[in-house]
């Protein structure tokens, strides 16, 4: 048991780690890596967390910490961005040592910043030491439900059974994330005790995106219920639990499966029955591509069909909407989100054009909305350091919209910087849209996360609720900012798309 769980304890062992953690302080490696941190150039900051990753030790930890706790504010003025955050996440995730460790407990008890605390939770929860049980456990009563709900999902990967109580006491809590991660966890803690309760809430949850996020887990916590469960979901209200099933039932090779599949490409969400095709071509090895040609040779094949030895891949359906194109990315959705960077960026000259990026963004989306027809439903956000829709909620297009989306779509480029983080959140604060085009200069600038790796682990813990396929184009013909994007795209499995 940690030694700094116990106070007695504690005090017999403070002079036996009193002169090592002296000896730490005056380590000339990590006061070379402290100088590194607390530079600009963001090369100093990987060498001063390589640094510290090296050294694994409290101290090396302190000095990551120290990073991980920079607010927006704290960064003004010529000081190191707050973003590098971002960086210093990818070494922290590298400590071994014990009790360097514990250092990012104690972080979790005492400090007063939420999103250190979650980012605690995260950590320990990746670390997977059943010693952080007990932390992690009294972090579910963490005032912030952000806290609660990472120390939640830490819990489950850990399978930390002396939380069950605790747990339990979330499972109707009014935070969707909170609930579906304390229900999931308790399910992987004790998959039969818990197996009733997680198919109430799949079948019953009043979120469709909880019903979604815990379909999702299905797989891995009650495995041979899966089939069964994805069946029930593809009558969902929801369209989210609906997609969900799809993916199921794609991975699961019986016959009754594919009957699911052949049920979803008639959905009335067209990202679903899109994503059924596929699921079917790989799952069969068809590369059927209609709903009455599907259901044609199910019924003639059906008895004496056999599964091929491996999966194969999809080819492109010929039933959707492939006429039309923003950018070269097709667009098969019917609910669907614009997103432009207004940065001071978009005023530089596109190369392919000879116009302004902006003039450029704003002419392509002016002339795909002159194609598609009205059983759109769509929303145009700008955002550059703040976010601001065209409407509350996506709305059907009309002439009268269609016109609002393009003097919407005319505001002026003023943006020194861009926090592509908030502009995503925003979307997927909107459970009707289940695709989004995402344009931007570069990389972002600014935002709670700002580099790839924590974008798209943010990205891709929420979308087990949102189901949201992000595309993503670069105006940018710098490679490091282009693969950013890419990156964003790749883990909604979007599409990616270089505008020179």
């Amino acid at each position: 048991m940690a030694a700094t769980r116990h106070p007695i304890l504690l005090c017999a062992l403070l002079p036996l780690l009193a002169a090592p953690l002296r000896a730490q302080a005056r380590s000339p490696e990590l006061e070379h890596a402290r100088q590194l941190l607390e530079g600009i150039p963001e090369n100093e900051v990987h060498q001063g967390g390589e640094l510290c990753a090296q050294q694994d030790n409290v101290r090396a930890v302190e000095l990551l910490l120290e990073v991980l706790r920079r607010t927006r504010a704290q960064t003004a003025q010529h000081l190191p961005p707050g973003h590098y955050r971002d960086i210093v996440w990818d070494y922290l995730l590298r400590i071994k040592d014990r009790y360097a460790r514990e250092r990012v407990e104690l972080e979790l008890r005492n400090s007063r910043d939420p999103h250190v605390r979650q980012w605690c939770a995260e950590l320990l929860g990746i670390y997977g030491d059943l010693e952080f049980g007990e932390p992690l456990r009294k972090a579910l009563h963490d005032g912030d439900d952000h806290v609660q709900r990472w120390a939640a999902r830490s819990l489950g990967a850990m399978r930390y059974e002396r939380a069950s109580a605790d747990l339990l006491a979330l499972v109707a809590h009014a935070n969707d994330y909170v609930r579906a991660n304390a229900i999931e966890a308790l399910a992987r803690i004790d998959a039969a005790a818990s197996a009733p309760a997680l198919a109430k809430a799949i079948a019953g949850d009043r979120s469709g995106g909880v019903r979604c996020a815990l379909l999702g887990a299905a797989p891995e916590v009650c495995a041979d219920r899966v089939e069964e469960l994805s069946a029930g979901a593809l009558a969902d209200a929801d369209w989210r639990p609906r997609m969900q099933a799809v993916e199921n039932l794609g991975r699961i090779r019986s016959k009754s499966a594919v009957d699911g599949l052949v049920r979803a490409l008639r959905d009335g969400r067209p990202v679903v029955a899109v994503r059924a095709n596929g699921e079917l071509q790989a799952l069969t090895g068809q590369k059927l591509t209609i709903a009455e040609g599907w259901e044609r040779w199910w019924t003639d094949n059906r008895q004496s069909f056999t599964f091929p030895e491996a999966r194969g891949t999809a080819s492109p359906p010929a039933g959707s909407n492939r006429t039309v194109a923003y950018h070269g990315v097709p667009i098969d959705s019917d609910h669907v989100a614009f997103l432009l960077d207004k940065s001071v960026a978009m005023e530089q000259t596109l190369t392919k054009t000879g116009t302004s990026k902006d003039q450029a963004a704003r002419d392509e989306l002016a002339r795909v909305l002159g194609l598609l027809d009205e059983k759109l439903v769509f929303n145009v956000f700008c955002y550059d350091t703040e976010v601001v829709a065209m409407e509350k909620h996506a709305v059907p297009l009309t002439a009268q919209t269609r016109a609002r989306a393009i003097a919407f779509a005319k505001a002026p480029c003023r943006g020194k910087a861009k926090d592509i983080w908030q502009a995503l959140e925003t979307v997927l604060a909107d459970p009707a849209i289940d695709t989004a085009y995402l344009l931007s200069s570069g990389e972002p600038d600014t935002g709670l996360y700002v580099h790839w790796n924590r974008v798209t682990r943010h990205l891709a813990d929420l979308d087990r609720f949102h189901k949201l396929v992000v595309h993503t184009v670069a105006y940018s013909d710098n490679k490091w900012f282009r693969d950013q994007l890419q990156k964003i795209a790749e883990v909604t499995g979007g599409h990616f798309e270089w505008a020179q």
